[in-house]
């Protein structure tokens, strides 16, 4: 079995990343590519067959994008979410379920799959929408934030719906008091874990984690230590591993240090839910997805074009502008990976069929890759909407209201100065450059070190695009490093002259001052033989600030 799980994986693996370049290039979800590999390696081709080995690794995936979900639900997010994301959020859900039902229940179907399809399709997708709107930095526009907005509220629908998918498990064979039973025992195990994770949330994990923090591979081993415990327990009280690992995240996510830990699990995540999507694909009965063509059909349908302006003329009606408000639309106008983790839940509790699995998969492989260019291209498509008169429509909007532009996009942070270390030379930098007037951002592992400075601070390791990214780096005027660390210095001026942007690297000794000067680097201080009069020199030469 080790052999043959090790062959599987490979295959897996390059069939994943030929379909996912392909995929990139016409800019699709790599959510989309990973099942049509599992298509290509499995149903097309017969490579790969489903073993209980890709069935755990698969579950380990899903285990950490649930995770990895739930830390992004701190209190702060929650709060900002507010009153318009809530009601948008729920109505949008009971609307979108009863629409589907509805559909699916004039097709003919069971009663069984006529609820499983009007859950299963009623939600977006927080990975397409979040990694599209980070791809365009839209995240922190109106629209980006209303869209987050609605996304966390599903995903709090979503606990509730695994939680009673968990509680089904052969519900189909059980009365309807034993039914009943189980849901209660497993909504009462839920309540149990929520109890369990925010007593130590509260009490237990800020002590565990400060002690962990000046280490982050210990705090990483620490935190998915956390995720797999509540795993446990959640099996313990006979629920949905899916639920412990949300619940998890939740509670870490209250730290400071969740958004560098959300970067250090994200790679880790990504090859598992690779392997869970690709799995999925394997799974898929593409004879029964093709019989089922009226119906998948119709489905594509309502929910490429009916849920965008639903949303919109919800969004509409509590105040937000008719642009912001179709642009939200747009933006989750698909189905969810979380309709793939239910039908997956749903078909190992024998709730429903493979031939229902296809059909929730067929559906979303279309809305994903149709609406991720809807995404790319929502600014088009609502001028194009505007000038055609169409926007009132569409949106419940006046005409003097449609006419009317109501978003300003965020143009971001611009000619910030990004001090990485901080050490005291960083330190007494940024301090310097605070009191010159200078907008700075100070980047450091150690939360400590972080504390007291009068700029915005950002947690994480500086060897991480990613986190250059967040920093907004190439928008930046200028970047400093003030690091002892000779491979991360060579990296960062790397990352400044591919970006353009001029840098002041540490040299802290002759050797590393002609490496670096190799690398293109203007701009390097000996702080043995410079001290810090001669990095403000270096500044003020730059011109960051005046004599």
């Amino acid at each position: 079995m080790e052999s043959s799980l090790l062959t599987d994986l490979g295959i897996i693996l390059v069939a994943a990343t030929l379909v996912v370049v392909a995929a990139r290039i016409i800019r699709i979800p790599s959510i989309v590519g990973y099942i049509l590999a599992g298509l290509i390696a499995g149903p097309a081709l017969g490579l790969v067959e489903v073993t209980e080995g890709l069935h755990l690794a698969a579950e380990i995936g899903i285990i950490l994008l649930l995770f990895l979900v739930g830390l992004e639900l701190s209190l702060g997010k929650i709060r900002e979410v507010g009153g318009i994301a809530l009601l948008v959020g729920l109505l949008q859900v009971v609307v979108t379920g009863t629409g589907v039902a509805a559909i699916a229940w004039a097709f003919g179907l069971s009663g069984g799959d006529v609820l499983f399809l009007g859950v299963a399709l009623t939600f977006s997708s927080t990975v397409v929408v979040v990694k599209l709107l980070d791809q365009l930095r839209a995240l922190d526009s109106r629209h980006g934030r209303l869209s987050v907005g609605v996304l966390l509220v599903q995903d709090l629908v979503v606990v509730v719906v695994l939680t009673f998918v968990a509680g089904l498990s052969g519900g189909v064979e059980l009365s309807a008091l034993e039914v009943i039973t189980d849901l209660a025992r497993a909504f009462g195990g839920m309540a149990l874990l929520l109890l369990a994770a925010g007593i130590a949330a509260r009490f237990i994990l800020p002590r565990v984690f400060a002690w962990a923090g000046s280490s982050q591979e210990t705090t990483f081993v620490w935190s998915l230590s956390w995720c797999f415990l509540l795993v446990l327990g959640s099996e313990w009280l006979h629920l949905s591993v899916e639920l412990g690992a949300f619940i998890a995240g939740v509670a870490i996510a209250q730290l400071p240090f969740n958004h560098d830990l959300r970067r250090r699990v994200h790679p880790l995540m990504n090859f598992f839910v690779a392997v869970f999507f690709v799995t999925l694909g394997v799974q898929m009965e593409l004879g029964a997805a093709f019989a089922a063509w009226p119906l998948v059909l119709t489905l594509i349908v309502a929910t490429l074009l009916l849920k965008p302006p639903l949303i919109a003329r919800l969004l509409r009606s509590r105040g937000e502008g008719p642009g912001t408000a179709l642009r939200s639309g747009l933006t989750l106008g698909q189905t969810s990976e979380f309709s793939f983790i239910l039908a997956a839940l749903a078909l190992a509790n024998g709730l429903i069929d493979e031939d229902m699995l296809s059909v929730v998969a067929a559906v979303g492989l279309v809305t994903m890759g149709v609406s991720s260019f809807s995404i790319l291209h929502a600014d088009g498509l609502v001028e194009a909407v505007r000038k055609r008169g169409l926007l009132p429509l569409l949106t419940g909007a006046s005409k003097t209201e449609a006419e009317e532009g109501d978003e300003a996009q965020d143009p971001g942070t611009r000619g910030h100065i990004v001090v990485v270390g901080m050490n005291s030379l960083g330190r007494r930098i940024v301090r310097d450059l605070a009191e010159a007037g200078e907008e700075v951002l100070a980047i450091d592992t150690d939360p400590d070190k972080l504390k007291d400075l009068p700029c915005r601070t950002l947690l994480g390791n500086a060897d991480y695009l990613s986190l250059l990214e967040e920093a907004e780096l190439k928008e930046a005027g200028l970047l400093v490093s003030a690091l002892h660390i000779e491979d991360a210095n060579r990296l960062l001026a790397y990352r400044a002259e591919s970006f353009g942007i001029p840098c002041v690297i540490h040299a802290f000794d002759q050797s590393m001052e002609r490496e670096l000067e190799e690398l293109g680097v203007r701009h390097l201080v000996n702080s043995r033989s410079a001290g810090i009069e001669k990095i403000a020199d270096e500044l003020k030469e730059l011109g960051v600030f005046g004599e």
